[in-house]
């Protein structure tokens, strides 16, 4: 008997190890298995395929998870694919609503297409999810100061100046390249 007992030890502590095991290699570690530092990387480098095809491996993994999202975002929009970029920062957005990064570029989008209302409306909500956030309002007094140029050259000029001229195009706005940089 005292045999016996020895055999399902060892068969449990074998099963324990093998449920252990299998765990550490799940879909919840997939952070540990992806390197947002090394896609960061990929991205300041110009390999994009690359880094968008790493970011994918990493959503197949865990489709909703911040990280690769925001990274995957930051890819579209280097690449020129802004709309498709506005839907991820709007997913993130849904999944994760307190991060205020998303927000921040969400808003640079925006003010880059000259859509200043809509980039004022993400920066503020930016600083719903932390009224501290240096670069929200850093992004944000820029664009109030160039929406008051505007209406001052309006007024000047007295002509009705469209809202989405090259001032939104000039602005020196600041992008946000990881979570977490505050």
């Amino acid at each position: 008997m005292f045999q016996h007992s020895l055999n399902c030890y060892s068969t449990l502590r074998r099963l324990a190890l093998v449920v252990l095991w299998s765990i550490s290699c799940s879909s919840s570690n997939a952070a540990d298995l992806f390197d947002a530092g090394t896609i960061d990387q990929l991205i300041k480098n110009n390999q994009l395929i690359l880094a968008l095809e790493k970011v994918d491996q990493w959503l197949d993994l865990q489709p909703d998870a911040a990280v690769p999202l925001f990274l995957k975002a930051r890819i579209l929009t280097t690449d020129g694919k802004s709309d498709q970029a506005v839907t991820i920062y709007e997913k993130l957005i849904a999944v994760e609503p307190d991060l205020p990064e998303a927000y921040n570029n969400l808003g640079l989008i925006y003010a880059a297409g000259g859509n200043l209302e809509k980039a004022t409306k993400y920066f503020q909500l930016g600083l719903q999810t932390n009224p501290t956030y240096a670069t929200l309002y850093q992004n944000l007094s820029t664009l109030y100061a160039a929406r008051a140029i505007s209406a001052y050259r309006k007024a000047l000029l007295g002509t009705e100046a469209d809202e989405s001229s090259d001032d939104s195009r000039t602005l020196d706005l600041l992008p946000l390249d990881m979570l977490g940089k505050r």
